[in-house]
């Protein structure tokens, strides 16, 4: 997996990471979807793995398709696949809007905020 480190000063929270984030990502591949993430400055992590301590998300990325972990600003980081070649439609995915920005993620990998945008439902998928 490739890692990039973006050292980011106007970054001061996960929104304005998780942009910068998607930004460069979409540089580098043609569909990247977050797979996993990690806030430092709170400790929370996607996708929330029951009993998973340390770095259960970044094990989580890794043997599921990461291709590219970007650090934003030291303390922000996601893991990209490249959604590509994947047979259409997963359901597994979520198309997101942040401020203008548009991209996918894992649901697993949504944020609770974005959970309830689209009413995401644990355990039944995604509507609205």
């Amino acid at each position: 997996m490739q890692r990039i480190a973006l050292q980011d000063k106007t970054v001061s929270n996960f929104s304005q990471a998780r942009r910068a984030a998607v930004g460069k990502a979409g540089e580098m591949l043609t569909r990247p979807v977050i797979v996993a993430w990690k806030d430092d400055t709170n400790g929370k992590s996607a996708p929330a793995i029951p009993g998973g301590k340390g770095d259960r998300w970044h094990d989580y990325g890794e043997s599921n398709e990461g291709v590219l972990e970007l650090e934003v600003g030291d303390a922000y980081h996601f893991i990209f696949t490249d959604a590509d070649g994947f047979e259409e439609p997963d359901i597994n995915l979520a198309t997101l809007d942040d401020n203008g920005t548009t991209f996918m993620c894992l649901s697993d990998a949504c944020t609770e905020e974005d959970r309830q945008k689209l009413g995401y439902f644990p355990g039944g998928g995604i509507g609205g």
